[in-house]
């Protein structure tokens, strides 16, 4: 379920009374939820069985349109406390809408959930309030501690929707009516209801598709409906909702120079000149400083520079970062990762970090910056993400550990770097969101991490972040940032079971033109993880789609591959700390390198490096497959339609009109006709 905007007011708080409940335990009764005692372990409502439905109802003083939903809690995890809900809400008992479904984490924090309050497009009140459990973490009884209701009162919002909610409602059964009159072929009732109501059942195009197909028969003009239909865009939604194939392929180079083993590096794509560079990375011995050149037409590696160090640019590094702008052939690269023992303990508690600038099309490195943080930009940073805006020619890096001096290891609190920009013309750094320390709150929604991922969409004007960890925890949630209004949008909190789990070094990349996302994870380094019951510990590469317009995440490949094998490679073996593009002109992702995280091949290869290069070609249903697939579906109904009346004409007709529609390629629609 989408989540509010950040910055949007939650309302007020709304005074409720206990209205029902399907059971309670001793002196556990429901009304103790309205009193937000957390050192009180009776303060709080205990179903008296386990067995669902179980429930608690609550009737608020006066109509609201209800914004959130607050579940205070006991000072202590407990195992009453709910690991999955739902919340129904409505004007009536016995008529609720779906608000909200969820569940707590099991410590003692309060958390908030925002709530469905919207239906036909417009807002809708509640009375009531319903929360049903259908999960604890001890999987014996549910307790509500503290249950508080947010919204808006005020009169005025409050009447028109209900007034909306009225007529949404009436429009709705009428349709009803008229979809059982024309099933039923009450034409003239139909026809009689349709006037009077003035309420269309549907689509004025799918009213004459009915009329031809169902009542006229007429299967030439049914399929000239559906090309026309598709011509006008009116499928296009639909297509983009149907499931993407994905396949992996070995990248096989015809030179003989390539890349080595390594993981920890940086890639990039120019789509427009079809190649690719690669930089840095760690060997498993040392970090690499040589900068490598891919050509996809060839399928040719070019080394560019064997140590770009010795060319006035970077020295070997990993967890860097690095962006192309394709428009003027220059690459930006920023951080690095240092060890304790290469960090004297008499330099500064902050490190310098430094900033390099590479022309194509000159082969010359630039040194932008020695200091970057003196200069108004982020401190010496790894594991941050970087993105670049071609539109106003700005770099844009966020998150990412700030690398101290080896004194400041130790410390409790670790130094999260915050979001910057820089603009490539006028060589200028911004800070628009300031650094974080674990040890104080944050002004604002939008929190530094490190490890996740960051992407820009262009014409959106958005960056999204997604994921990551802070302070050892894993964040599953999904944020973002309006590079206009500078307000951040919760799209995901991190409870949601639907989304990708949390998990180290991620990979993702942005289609503007189909305008999703595309997540690979990678190893899973906590516990309660939703990759298909992958365990900690274990990497796990699946590619999961996010749709933008509809907000939802779908697997399309499954990570599990934990009786992967050599002899079997026709999967990339899992891994991490690999690199991914993406060229969206050929809806291929090219990966390469990683480090071998699971067991499989035995421990003494765990942690080795890869050199191997792969191929994740994407293939999207298009329009014209979505029509022959129709008038397949139209073909094959005039053809049981003639097999009744002429036998003969229907055999001709599947011999001529259906046959040669169908893709005899795909066994599953050659095996229906």
């Amino acid at each position: 379920m989408s989540m509010s905007r950040v910055g949007e007011e939650d309302g007020e708080r709304l005074a409720y009374s206990i209205h029902s409940c399907s059971s309670y335990s001793g002196e556990f009764t429901p009304d103790r939820v309205q009193a937000d005692d957390p050192a009180d372990p009776k303060s709080r409502w205990l179903s008296d069985g386990s067995k669902v439905p179980q429930h608690i109802t609550v009737k608020l003083a006066a109509p609201a349109v209800v914004l959130s939903v607050v579940f205070g809690k006991y000072e202590k995890s407990h195992a009453c406390n709910l690991r999955r809900f739902s919340v129904f809400g409505g004007m009536e008992c016995d008529h609720m809408y779906l608000l909200c479904e969820g569940g707590l984490t099991d410590n003692s924090k309060p958390e908030s959930f925002p709530l469905r309050h919207e239906v036909g497009g417009r807002p809708f009140p509640c009375q009531f309030v319903k929360v049903v459990p259908v999960q604890s973490w001890g999987g014996t009884l549910y307790s509500v501690w503290y249950l508080e209701l947010r919204g808006i009162t005020a009169k005025p919002v409050v009447s028109q929707a209900q007034k909306w909610l009225q007529q949404f409602c009436r429009k709705q059964a009428l349709r009803l009516c008229m979809k059982h009159l024309r099933e039923c072929d009450y034409s003239d009732a139909y026809l009689t209801l349709c006037k009077q109501s003035r309420v269309e059942l549907e689509h004025p195009l799918l009213s004459q598709l009915h009329s031809t197909l169902v009542v006229r028969g007429d299967f030439v003009t049914t399929e000239a409906i559906v090309q026309q239909a598709a011509e006008d865009g009116y499928l296009d939604q639909y297509v983009s909702q149907q499931p993407v194939q994905a396949k992996w392929s070995p990248v096989k180079p015809t030179s003989e120079e390539k890349p080595g083993m390594r993981g920890g590096h940086q890639m990039c794509m120019d789509a427009e000149m079809g190649l690719l560079y690669m930089f840095g990375g760690w060997d498993g011995i040392n970090d690499l400083s040589d900068l490598w050149q891919f050509t996809v037409e060839t399928l040719r590696w070019d080394c560019l520079s064997t140590d770009t160090s010795q060319e006035g640019g970077p020295s070997g590094r990993s967890c860097h970062k690095m962006c192309l702008d394709s428009g003027s052939q220059q690459l930006f690269l920023l951080g690095r990762y240092l060890s304790p023992s290469s960090r004297s303990p008499l330099s500064p508690t902050n490190i310098p970090g430094d900033f390099f600038r590479y022309s194509i099309a000159d082969r010359m490195w630039q040194l932008l910056s020695a200091d970057t943080h003196a200069q108004g930009g982020p401190h010496l940073i790894y594991d941050h993400q970087m993105t670049f805006d071609p539109i106003t020619f700005t770099l844009y890096v966020f998150g990412g550990r700030v690398l101290t001096s080896c004194s400041a290891v130790d410390s409790a609190d670790h130094v999260y770097s915050g979001l910057y920009s820089y603009n490539t013309l006028e060589g200028q750094w911004s800070c628009l969101r300031p650094d974080y320390s674990g040890g104080s709150p944050y002004p604002h929604n939008l929190v530094p991490r490190m490890a996740h991922s960051l992407l820009l969409h262009p014409i959106a004007r958005k960056l999204y972040v997604i994921g990551g960890q802070r302070n050892k925890q894993p964040l599953s949630d999904m944020l973002t940032f309006d590079l206009q209004s500078k307000e951040t949008e919760i799209l995901a909190n991190g409870k949601d079971t639907s989304v990708p789990a949390a998990g180290f070094t991620i990979r993702t990349t942005l289609d503007p033109v189909h305008n999703e996302i595309h997540l690979l994870t990678g190893l899973n380094k906590f516990e309660g993880t939703r990759d298909h019951g992958v365990k900690k510990g274990v990497c796990s590469n699946s590619l999961w789609l996010y749709r933008i317009s509809s907000k939802t995440w779908t697997c399309v490949l499954s990570g599990d591959q934990r009786d992967w094998c050599p002899a079997a490679a026709a999967l990339p073996a899992p891994r991490y700390a690999h690199q991914l593009v993406f060229d969206p002109s050929t809806q291929s992702h090219y990966m390469f390198g990683g480090n071998l995280g699971n067991e499989v091949p035995p421990s003494p290869q765990a942690s080795m490096r890869l050199d191997d290069f792969w191929k994740l070609k994407l293939v999207h249903q298009t329009r014209s497959q979505l029509v022959r697939k129709c008038k397949v579906a139209i073909r094959r109904q005039k053809f049981h339609e003639l097999a009744q009346s002429d036998q003969v004409q229907a055999l001709a007709h599947l011999q001529s009109s259906l046959s040669t529609l169908v893709n005899h390629n795909d066994e599953d629609e050659s095996a229906e006709v």
